[in-house]
């Protein structure tokens, strides 16, 4: 009997509940063993060492940049790293757009130009506090959480306050800016309104009536662009955290309540930090979270019946490292959340040299309520060719499991991943899987039989 291995099933709160799997992805592919597989997610290899740990990164004109600490770093294709100046540090994550003629940096709380030779900072006292930043058709737009700033056009590093503009849908502070669909959405807490250029001498943007989303993000960092679209974190008025997707001038959410429930349990939820990652036809939204990341494939929850979600960690279990993905040169540049390392992502397992632990519950068996015996487990797919362990501990009632039994596996490309188990479950049998390694699981099988 084939068990289904994308979504696991476990027991919560006197509740079946989805299980995700841990550093596996979920995908769809019509391989003939099986309509889908887990993959084990990509790790990152060092290229060099920054001034301080990584804040973010972009490309401009060609090259990549990212905030390391309080710096501002120009990294070449060889991976050469020049400082370039200081921008601040407040240990929260830097925001970048650019114009026609310049990079622009948020960072701390305020305003920098990267030119190509100098960097700059906006001094103009009228700024105020910036909150987040994007450019659009030719401002540079920031916010305080109360107010919408625009640059003047002729000089990028002059504001005059009376171009001030406001979100007045909704008496709800503004956490973010995102230019979307050659327009300006201004995200609050509760809501997000969007704006159009209309010019003037006044505050050149102006409410799209009919527009607002009645939903809201709950930081600057909670949102980003994948897709044509964009997600976010956040909720309408007194309503729990949920993970939201634009469609078509409204926004769906994506997540189910066992997700909601980590994003709700979240200590620091305005640290919450979204970031999309594109692998030709795989898309991938990931969430970071304080002590893990959750991740979504968004074309594999497009094929299947329900959403692709796993989840994220480095070592045994502990916060996932590889943050703030970056395409550029022809590979995805990462930092790292505990040093100061930058790194390329690869197919190998390990991040930064140490191989995290991944985990998958399969679904459970369940014989029309008739007792039956497990004779053996076995697992199909792709594995690696060098020494290396899975173990397989089982459950009759998804609640408590039994102890871990290890097969070893010797790297000969014919060996089967078996288990023998010659176990009596009354009703139900649930089979978690656990190891370290390139693996990717195909198909699950069971043999046994009824029994009465």
């Amino acid at each position: 009997m084939q068990v289904p291995i994308l979504s696991g099933v476990t027991a919560k709160d006197g509740t079946f509940a989805a299980s995700f799997p841990i550093n596996l992805e979920p995908r769809t592919f019509a391989s003939g063993v099986s309509q889908g597989q887990l993959v084990t997610t990509r790790g990152a290899v060092q290229k060099v060492t920054g001034p301080g740990v990584d804040r973010g990164g972009t490309v401009w004109n060609g090259m990549h940049y990212r905030v390391m600490g309080s710096k501002l770093v120009q990294i070449a294709s060889g991976f050469v790293l020049t400082e370039l100046g200081d921008v601040g540090n407040d240990f929260t994550a830097a925001g970048f757009d650019y114009g026609f003629d310049r990079l622009a940096i948020r960072s701390a709380g305020s305003l920098f130009y990267w030119n190509g030779e100098t960097l700059t900072q906006v001094t103009d006292p009228d700024l105020g506090l910036v909150k987040d930043m994007i450019w659009s058709d030719g401002y540079y737009v920031t916010t305080d959480g109360t107010y919408i700033v625009v640059t003047q056009l002729n000089d990028p590093t002059a504001i005059d306050p009376i171009k001030y503009g406001s979100a007045e849908e909704d008496p709800d502070m503004i956490t973010g800016l995102l230019r979307f669909r050659e327009e300006v959405y201004a995200l609050g807490r509760n809501t997000i309104q969007v704006f159009q250029n209309v010019g003037g001498n006044g505050f050149p943007f102006a409410n799209v009536s009919n527009a607002t989303i009645p939903y809201g993000c709950i930081s600057a960092s909670a949102k980003c662009l994948i897709g044509g679209t964009f997600a976010f974190v956040g909720g309408g008025r007194d309503e729990p955290l949920s993970v939201y997707i634009e469609t078509g001038g409204n926004a769906s959410r994506i997540s189910n309540r066992e997700i909601d429930d980590m994003l709700n349990a979240e200590g620091s939820p305005e640290l919450i930090e979204l970031e999309a990652r594109v692998f030709g036809e795989e898309r991938q939204l990931l969430i970071h979270l304080s002590d893990k990341t959750i991740g979504i494939a968004l074309g594999t929850s497009t094929e299947g019946e329900q959403g692709a979600w796993f989840i994220l960690h480095s070592g045994q279990f502990e916060p996932y490292r590889l943050r703030r993905a970056v395409w550029c040169y022809g590979q995805h540049i990462v930092g790292d959340r505990d040093s100061n390392a930058v790194a390329v992502l690869t197919t190998d397992a390990a991040h930064f040299g140490d191989e995290p632990d991944w985990q998958f519950d399969a679904a459970l068996m369940f014989s029309d309520g008739q007792p039956f015996l497990v004779h053996d487990v076995e697992l199909f797919g792709q594995f690696p060719t060098h020494p290396n362990a899975v173990f397989l501990t089982m459950s009759r009632d998804a609640v408590t499991w039994s102890r871990e039994v290890a097969r070893r596996m010797t790297g000969r490309r014919d060996e089967r991943l078996r288990w023998p188990a010659g176990a009596r479950c009354p009703t139900m049998a649930a089979f978690r899987f656990r190891g370290k390694g390139r693996y990717a699981f195909a198909r699950c099988e069971m043999t046994g039989e009824t029994l009465g």
